[in-house]
C-alpha cells in the first residue's frame, strides 16, 4: 500500500467516523438519521449516487445512537424511566457529544454520566431536578458497587485496638452508603417486574431522610438499611479518622442520644466490619 492510499484511506476512516456520529434530528418525534447533513463528498466515495450511499450510511448512523441510547438506559435505568426514553436519550446524546466514547470497553461509556447531569438538569425538566440527580446517584453507586474489584474485607488484628480512634478505616469499593430523600431503591428493584419504556410517575419525597448500604454479594447488589446516626456515622467515616468521625458525631447528637452513643456506634462499627464495609486501617500521618 503506498503513500498515497494510506492517506486516503485514514482520511476516509475520519469522514465515515464523522458522519456516523452525526446527531439525530428530533423534530418528527421520533429519532431519525439526516442523510441530507452528510458530507457531500463521502456519499460520492461511497456510492455514485448519493442518496443510496445516504441510506446505507444512515443506516450505521442509526446503529451507532441506538447501541450508545441502549447501554445508557441500562446503566442508568432508573434515572431513564423517571425522567422518560425521549427527554433521557436527548441528554445521552448532549452528554455523548462532550464525552465521546474514546476506548475499547463498551461499558465504559456511562463513566461521567452522573456528573454531567448535575451540570445539564435545569427547573423546566419533566422532573424535579433534586429527585433526577439523586436517582442517577442511585443507579451511578449500584453500577459501581456491581462492577467494584474483588477485595480482602478488613478484619481487625488485636493491635489495631490501640490505633483505631487515631486511624482511617479504609472504604471497600465493593460498598456505597446512600443517604435518599425518595424511595428510589424500592424503584429499582421493580424495575425487574415492569420492563419496558412507560415513564415512572414521580415518587413523593420521604418524611424524613434514609440511610442505606449498597454492597456486592455473590448473586449481584445488596441493600442494607442503616439508622439515621449510623449512617451519619459511616459518611463521616469516609472523610475522616475514626475519633474525630465520632467526636462529630456525637456533636449532633442530643443528650439522650449521646449516653447511649459509645455502645451503638461499637454495634455499629462490628457490623460494619462483618460486611465488609473496610478494607484496611490507615494510620493518619
Amino acid at each position: 500500500m503506498n503513500g498515497s492510499t494510506r492517506a486516503f484511506l485514514s482520511d476516509f476512516q475520519a469522514r465515515f467516523g464523522a458522519a456516523v456520529c452525526t446527531p439525530l434530528g428530533r423534530r418528527t418525534g421520533t429519532l431519525r438519521a439526516l442523510p441530507a447533513s452528510y458530507d457531500r463528498a463521502l456519499l460520492a466515495d461511497i456510492a455514485g449516487d448519493p442518496a443510496r450511499a445516504g441510506a446505507r450510511l444512515a443506516v450505521y448512523n442509526r446503529q451507532y445512537w441506538f447501541r450508545l441510547f441502549g447501554v445508557l438506559q441500562d446503566a442508568f435505568a432508573l434515572t431513564a424511566r423517571l425522567l422518560g426514553y425521549w427527554s433521557f436519550n436527548e441528554l445521552a446524546a448532549r452528554f455523548l457529544r462532550e464525552v465521546p466514547p474514546r476506548g475499547f470497553d463498551i461499558d465504559r461509556v456511562p463513566d461521567g454520566f452522573e456528573q454531567f447531569l448535575a451540570g445539564a438538569v435545569s427547573v423546566d425538566r419533566v422532573i424535579e431536578p433534586a429527585l433526577l440527580l439523586e436517582a442517577a446517584r442511585v443507579d451511578a453507586s449500584w453500577r459501581d458497587v456491581f462492577a467494584a474489584p474483588h477485595v480482602t474485607p478488613y478484619r481487625p488484628e488485636p493491635a489495631d485496638v490501640k490505633l483505631l480512634l487515631a486511624s482511617r478505616l479504609v472504604p471497600s469499593p465493593a460498598v456505597v452508603v446512600l443517604e435518599l430523600h425518595w424511595p428510589l431503591l424500592e424503584l429499582k428493584q421493580g424495575l425487574a417486574s415492569d420492563p419496558g419504556e412507560r415513564r415512572l410517575p414521580q415518587p413523593a419525597r420521604s418524611t424524613r431522610a434514609e440511610w442505606w448500604a449498597l454492597g456486592r454479594t455473590p448473586t449481584g447488589v445488596g441493600q442494607r438499611f442503616l439508622t439515621p446516626r449510623e449512617g451519619e456515622l459511616h459518611a463521616l467515616l469516609r472523610r475522616h479518622s475514626v475519633g474525630e468521625a465520632l467526636e462529630r458525631l456525637e456533636a449532633e447528637c442530643s443528650p439522650a442520644e449521646r449516653a447511649t452513643l459509645p455502645e451503638r456506634a461499637r454495634e455499629w462499627l462490628a457490623r460494619s466490619v462483618e460486611y465488609g464495609f473496610w478494607i484496611g486501617l490507615e494510620r493518619n500521618s
